[in-house]
């Protein structure tokens, strides 16, 4: 993809000056790249199919226009309209049994407002995935079936700091990727390699482009890969040792980033060899068109004619914000709040006990934001998780403790919330929730 301007901000800004999409044949360097999305005023996000006989891309004919998702022809031909949004569809990715994931945005008052859905590729049953106020973005797709978003930490509006999330294409079973947060940084542009490493972008609030980290199967950190004062964009995998990126070249302080395609070590972050440059563009988003492996298929449970969902915490003394990681204070109650459709503003659904052992067990109004807050025995504040999750129709999602460590396994053990008669604990109106939701 090729750009005169890239600019921070919502993924439907990022091209003030326009944008294509171009196929370059590297065995043919000499050859001028052959642009493909004429007749577009901007043009980004390429996905090339996992038979690497198609490409999608989001698309925006005229400027100012709302972003739709497109596919066409490796030559560019064959053009055809997946998305008829009323807010910019874009920056999508392929999915098993025929779906397409993407990102929904809308700046609404000065605030982006964005959340994940997913859609036939016919452009048939959309529907959103993500709910609350977090600002979701898809970034890729792993092997296993799990789709991979950028969102605030904590889950709310207006936070400057942004981590990598996952969860399951039919919106169940989100948790963050490593819970590494607390420097203000934005993490995005994130790619699977094939030995399950994940590489992404580390970058500034304001800045288009950062430092590579890697974060290996199985470590519970990432780690920086490469030069750390380089600015880079969109690592792709290009052979088992080596990567696509995009390095910014600036000329002065006060000048916008200029982007050129180099190769760049996988294991060791070694710059290499220049590929590509254009004296008048920037060059960003590299893909090979090669084949490539289909994502695991996940077979969804859930039940579009409930309305209310499950929590269950298995020990909320568990916390990785309190010292030595436990609360130390007896919790007798959490109360459970959400957001007022009408007017965002928080209201209580309820409260429900909380066991000698920190299990709790709740029902609640599916594809809701839910949030908890921890009580003593007098009603008092002790602790608060300030994202907002949800919940899915007949979804049962389960906790360690409030935000606890990913990497120890919880005592296994049968909590004392499921051997209550009552349980689990109905909150808010659970019979008028809202159902499936949809983007239009």
């Amino acid at each position: 993809m090729q750009t005169p301007l890239l600019v921070a901000g919502p993924l439907a800004e990022r091209f003030p000056s326009g944008s294509r999409i171009v196929l370059w044949k590297a065995a043919k360097a000499l050859n001028a790249p052959l642009s493909l999305t004429d007749g577009f005023f901007a043009a980004a996000d390429p996905q090339v199919s996992f038979d690497a006989t198609k490409i999608l891309f989001s698309g925006q004919k005229s400027q100012g226009e709302r972003w739709q998702l497109w596919e066409m022809d490796l030559n560019g031909a064959n053009k055809r309209q997946i998305t008829q949004c009323a807010e910019s569809c874009l920056r999508g990715a392929y999915l098993p049994a025929n779906e397409i994931a993407f990102t929904v945005e809308e700046l609404r008052e000065g605030v982006i407002q964005s959340h994940l859905a997913v859609v036939k590729a016919d452009g048939s049953q959309l529907r959103q995935i993500t709910f609350g106020p977090a600002a979701f973005r898809l970034e890729t797709v792993l092997r296993d079936g799990r789709i991979v978003a950028s969102a605030p930490w904590p889950l709310y509006q207006d936070t400057p700091e942004r981590i990598l999330y996952t969860l399951r294409p039919d919106g169940t079973a989100l948790e963050s990727l490593r819970c590494e947060h607390g420097n203000e940084n934005i993490q995005a542009d994130a790619d699977e390699l094939n030995d399950g490493t994940v590489v992404f972008v580390r970058a500034k609030e304001s800045a288009t482009a950062g430092e590579l980290v890697r974060l290996q199967r199985g470590a519970a950190a990432a780690m920086p890969l490469g030069a750390r004062n380089a600015a880079y964009e969109s690592p792709r995998q290009l052979s088992a040792n080596e990567l696509l990126v995009a390095k910014a070249l600036l000329s002065s302080a006060d000048a916008p980033a200029k982007f050129d395609l180099y190769i760049l070590g996988a294991k060791n972050g070694a710059l290499g060899e220049l590929i590509f440059a254009d004296p008048r563009l920037s060059s960003l988003q590299p893909l090979p068109v090669v084949p490539h492996d289909v994502p695991k298929h996940f077979w969804s449970t859930l039940d579009p004619e409930l309305t209310t969902g499950y929590f269950i915490s298995l020990n909320s003394y568990l916390s990785g914000d309190a010292p030595k990681g436990h609360v130390d204070k007896t919790i007798a109650t959490v109360r459970v709040l959400t957001l007022n459709a009408v007017d965002g503003r928080e209201r209580t659904l309820g409260e429900a006990p909380v066991e000698s052992d920190g299990s709790f067990y709740v029902r609640v109004p599916a594809n809701t934001p839910i949030r908890f807050i921890l009580l003593d025995v007098k009603g008092e504040f002790i602790h608060e998780e300030r994202g907002w999750v949800w919940t899915r129709p007949g979804e049962q999602r389960g906790c360690t403790g409030c935000h606890g460590d990913k990497n120890v396994a919880p005592e296994n053990h049968w909590p004392m919330t499921l051997k209550r008669f009552d349980t689990p604990t109905p909150l808010g109106d659970t019979e008028h929730a809202p159902a499936i939701s949809t983007a239009k």
